[in-house]
């Protein structure tokens, strides 16, 4: 029946369209009081009106109706591949009409077809045709994909456009602005982000208004601060290199501050410093290393003033490590990566597989506080074990990754995966707790900064500063005598010069 009645209709538009001249705009007043519209309304989209495919278009997506939608795309209508491809289950066949209505030009279809490879190209150019349209989606997915690429220069016209509308697009260009030196715009585009409820742009603002940048020149003639645990193995103050920077340290120092883990360990960590633009010459691959690195030579005086052991410096981009009393983090690095890095300070080692070159370094000296490894005979060093022991009785021992690389079996004190394996597993054994607390006491584990400095100055052939940083070093790493503390690195240097 419904057929026979789709003929009759078809029959009945086909002779009113004789009867009207094939007006298209009486077959389109007909299709409104018709009972069937659709039948009039692809008459008239035969007669060549873009209205009438419009609406057989709204019609046939509001009913599902696939065969005025294949009509349509046979006759070229490009946004009815685009609604097909929804009714379609079968992925292949919905990828199929998605890429003809991209290629018909509906921007829309060009958006979601841009989505479906993540080769870089194939995204840019799809988002580009779309946003080009102005369909603000692509434009903001097309700004998200440059920075995510680090091609800030392509993406902050797009900024540009999308900042009004979204939150996350002034934030955004909020930041580009502040390293260009427009730092006005960038106060106020942060400001509309944080209207519009923006958390990360709320959490600058906050920033903003407790640090300011500061020189190195001007750091060194401050007073040092007074540590608040006079008992503190270990002052470690944080630098950052940037507005970014400065966020994410201010995050890990709050952070720090709630970690009731930690705080049973002797450890200052002092509030970050924010440094001036250019203070400290960084590289994500410091020296060919792989690795995010500073010239720390320029921390030299400041280091001598506030007397810390440890330095974090924060840095735009590079893999987090940690280097002879500095510890290297990008504005990506969490809490959790901070914590981890904490525990190299110490000597811990990674429990996941080392690189061949780590893991001849640390496997063969087997040095590590937190491992043990299969010798000829037994365990080695059997030192850790008795220690362990100390706390946990009996001791079992689990197979670590972390020489595997060079065929050497090592194990660890924890069954389960702890945060030297994988940071996100945020797991401090207790017994790695109380191995930390011991490895503070120790003064002769220590590496502190100053070892970094003397190792610099002795590569440059400064002897004078080598043999201050070295004297330094001596001093903080011997025992106290029960009468006379050791001298700080202040201390150290009236020392050498008397």
């Amino acid at each position: 029946m419904m057929f026979r009645a789709t003929c009759i209709a078809v029959f009945t538009s086909l002779t009113i369209a004789a009867d009207s001249g094939h007006l298209p705009s009486q077959l389109l007043a007909n299709a409104e009081r018709a009972a069937e519209p659709a039948p009039l309304l692809w008459v008239a989209v035969q007669a060549g009106s873009q209205e009438a495919r419009a609406r057989l278009l709204a019609q046939a997506e509001a009913s599902e109706d696939e065969y005025w939608l294949e009509k349509l795309i046979q006759v070229g209508y490009s946004p009815a591949a685009l609604e097909l491809s929804r009714l379609k289950e079968d992925p292949r066949l919905s990828g199929r009409l998605v890429k003809l209505a991209a290629r018909g030009g509906v921007a829309e279809a060009q958006y979601e077809y841009a989505l479906i490879r993540d080769d870089y190209k194939h995204r840019e150019t799809w988002l580009t045709a779309a946003a080009e349209q102005d369909y603000f989606i692509a434009q903001t997915a097309l700004a998200d994909w440059y920075l995510l690429h680090d091609a800030q220069a392509k993406a902050e016209p797009w900024l540009v456009k999308t900042a009004a509308r979204d939150s996350q697009s002034a934030y955004q260009l909020a930041f580009i602005r502040w390293q260009q030196g427009s730092e006005n715009e960038a106060f106020e585009l942060f400001k509309q982000a944080a209207q519009q409820d923006h958390v990360e742009a709320q959490r600058v603002l906050s920033v903003l208004k407790q640090y300011q940048p500061v020189s190195l020149s001007a750091l060194a003639e401050t007073p040092a601060a007074e540590y608040s645990n006079v008992s503190c193995k270990q002052r470690i103050q944080p630098f950052a290199t940037g507005l970014a920077e400065i966020v994410q340290a201010n995050r890990i120092y709050q952070q720090y501050q709630q970690d009731k883990r930690l705080s049973q360990l002797p450890l200052c960590v002092e509030e970050p410093v924010w440094l001036e633009r250019q203070a400290l010459n960084c590289n994500a691959n410091w020296q060919g290393q792989g690795r995010l690195g500073c010239d720390i030579a320029a921390l030299d005086e400041v280091t001598q003033a506030k007397g810390f052991t440890h330095a974090v410096i924060l840095a735009k981009s590079g893999k987090a490590n940690v280097n002879n009393g500095v510890m290297y983090l990008d504005v990506g690095d969490t809490y959790s990566v901070f914590v981890h890095e904490l525990a190299h300070f110490v000597g811990f080692v990674d429990e996941y597989p080392l690189t061949r070159e780590l893991a001849r370094e640390y496997c063969q000296r087997k040095t590590a506080p937190n491992l043990v490894f299969l010798g000829q005979i037994t365990y080695a060093p059997l030192s850790n074990i008795d220690f362990w022991e100390t706390f946990e009785y009996p001791v079992s021992l689990y197979p670590s990754r972390t020489c595997n690389n060079i065929g050497v079996k090592s194990y660890k004190p924890s069954e389960r995966i702890t945060f030297m394996e994988n940071h996100d597993a945020h797991y401090i054994p207790p017994l790695y707790l109380s191995i930390w607390r011991q490895r503070l006491q120790q003064r002769s584990s220590q590496r502190p900064i100053a070892m970094n400095f003397f190792q610099h100055y002795e590569k440059a052939g400064n002897i004078p500063k080598a043999a201050y940083w070295l004297d330094v070093l001596r001093q903080q790493r011997r025992e106290p005598d029960p009468i006379d503390d050791a001298p700080t690195a202040a201390n150290a240097a009236r020392k050498l010069s008397d």
